[in-house]
């Protein structure tokens, strides 16, 4: 694409595709309200279709053509650097008065455009604008690859390649302006293929909306809204087909829950609730599972493992955490954990008998006088004291 197309062609394209994805950016605006910087990018681009306006104005009143290419550079330059903010807050959904620091980017490339009196000569106008507009554009680029460590959407990827592909097209823009012997690409045909971007960034910038809606649905479907943990549909989803040896499930339940509820109010027993499902999580392994399975109770998955014996681990569990003492409101409250373990002793494809069995040891707990662990065996049921290790050691061998 070494021959040239025609410049106003070109113009009038490049400002309706920036016409077009400010249009995009509003709609979706107004149908996500939860998306923050949506707004900032249709002003960004609203601006550059501007900017490609008052080019064409230029071209129309050659008296006034200098007059008018600065203020196109100017509204270009702060439409890119508007665009920036708007995909940092887009990508992240975090707003920081940080963010527009990039606004010194337009601010110092128009006043180095008037006072090098740049804007007299076509080419080095457009270089310095397209030098700006790269920077820009990478900045962004670098922004959306960046939070994908934050929040892994599989369009983060493609939208970054977007962004710094239309930085690339820039940058050969700059080479075709400069060096037009060696240019592989005619500025004007770059500037076109810039165009495609555009439309990129615009669909690509929807589908992380879109992912995003789509994440959070999930994770509303999957996490249980009081104690920040899985719920029971999730937690069924994340147990494996093939249960092997030494897998293990917990029903665990916190004793006397009425109780609390009945003497320390609702809102206390709540807070205690979300306290001991966020204890329970925090003392597991990174393979275990745990949920809140329904009212007090919660279900744990312990992972087969060489080195910590289930029953020892889930004891070790039930005693920490029964140890702590929740403060709500100046009001000190114990809650104390009954358990029931069943431990895999071959391979099976029925996750739900293993929690039938560990269901019944919790009974044969509250049965037993609570506060303690109970460990199902096929041929009775062995209540554990609390704390007794060895109790454990022989309940299980």
């Amino acid at each position: 694409m070494t021959e040239p197309l025609d410049t106003q062609t070109v113009l009038l394209l490049h400002q309706m595709s920036f016409f077009v994805g400010a249009l995009c950016f509003l709609y979706v605006r107004s149908r996500s309200s939860g998306n923050i910087g949506l707004g900032l990018l249709s002003i960004g681009f609203f601006l550059s279709a501007l900017a490609s306006t008052f080019v064409i104005f230029g071209r129309k009143t050659p008296e006034q053509i200098y007059l008018w290419s600065v203020v196109a550079f100017m509204a270009g330059a702060i439409g890119y650097a508007v665009f920036v903010v708007g995909v940092c807050r887009v990508s992240s959904q975090r707003k920081s008065n940080r963010q527009w620091l990039v606004m010194m980017v337009p601010i110092i490339g128009t006043g180095f455009l008037v006072g090098a009196a740049w804007y007299m000569v076509a080419e080095l106008r457009a270089s310095l604008f397209n030098a700006l507009a790269a920077m820009l554009l990478l900045i962004a680029a670098f922004c959306v690859y960046r939070d994908r460590m934050l929040e892994k959407l599989p369009v983060r990827v493609v939208l970054s390649l977007a962004l710094a592909t239309s930085a690339m097209l820039r940058i050969m823009a700059i080479v075709g302006y400069q060096f037009p012997t060696v240019a592989i690409i005619a500025p004007t045909n770059a500037f076109f293929l810039s165009i495609v971007c555009h439309f990129a960034i615009a669909v690509f910038v929807m589908a992380l909306v879109k992912e995003r809606a789509e994440a959070d649905l999930l994770r509303l479907a999957n996490i249980d809204a009081l104690t920040g943990i899985s719920n029971r549909r999730s937690f069924f989803e994340s147990l494996p087909d093939t249960l092997r040896v030494g897998d293990a499930i917990v029903m665990a339940d916190i004793d006397h829950f009425k109780k609390i509820n009945d003497t320390h109010g609702h809102l206390a027993g709540d807070e205690v609730l979300a306290r001991v499902a966020q204890e329970l999580s925090a003392m597991l392994r990174p393979n275990d599972v745990i949920a809140r399975f329904g009212g007090e109770e919660f279900v744990i998955f312990l992972r087969a493992s060489g080195k910590d014996n289930p029953a020892i681990l889930a004891e070790k569990i039930r005693t920490c955490v029964s140890a702590i003492i929740h403060t709500t409101e100046d009001k000190k409250i114990s809650a104390t954990l009954s358990m029931g373990i069943a431990v895999c002793e071959e391979k099976v494809n029925f996750a739900k008998l293993l929690l039938k069995k560990a269901d019944i040891a919790l009974y044969a707990a509250k049965g037993a006088g609570r506060n303690r662990l109970t460990v199902f065996r096929s041929q009775d049921l062995e209540p554990v004291e609390a704390g007794s290790a060895d109790a454990i050691r022989t309940a299980i061998s």
